[in-house]
């Protein structure tokens, strides 16, 4: 399954980039995620870690497994288990220079096990939707200002 969506950021790639990467941030603009933590120390880069905890109360484990400053991102992780099924969870962050602004792609690319698989055209349009809503929230916080310096501050 590959879901793609995009959206046009106004900032300089650099700053989305440097945003997306600090995959602790997610849970402000992805809705579905209830916490995502930082489980390796240092600076973001291939092989960092993270767990999070979804907020239908699924919980795993993902890790960059590709990361090339200010232009591409992506993460794997193991299989997630959520009733009769599982997802593994995979895919990427796309970002191009357009003008003064930062075209965003994302692209889920999750594999669905047990159950999950016969649902997974349910699955995929759901995830168009949430996706849709994810970088659109993604947009607006960092058109106002947002980004690893000020992430923390109220919104």
């Amino acid at each position: 399954m590959q879901i793609e969506s995009e959206i046009t950021v106004q900032r300089p790639a650099e700053d989305v980039f440097d945003y997306i990467a600090r995959a602790e941030y997610l849970p402000e603009y992805v809705t579905y995620f209830e916490t995502v933590t930082q489980t390796t120390s240092g600076e973001a880069g291939v092989g960092t870690q993270y767990s999070y905890r979804m907020a239908r109360g699924a919980e795993g484990t993902f890790e960059w497994t590709r990361f090339e400053r200010p232009s591409f991102l992506q993460w794997e992780g193991p299989p997630v288990k959520a009733g009769p099924g599982s997802t593994r969870p995979a895919g990427r962050w796309e970002l191009s220079q357009a003008g003064g602004a930062t075209r965003v792609k994302l692209v889920m690319a999750p594999t669905p096990g047990g159950l999950f698989k016969l649902l997974a055209p349910f699955m995929a349009a759901g995830m168009r939707r949430g996706n849709a809503a994810a970088l659109e929230r993604l947009k607006q916080r960092l058109e106002r200002g947002a980004g690893p310096a000020s992430a923390g501050e109220p919104s």
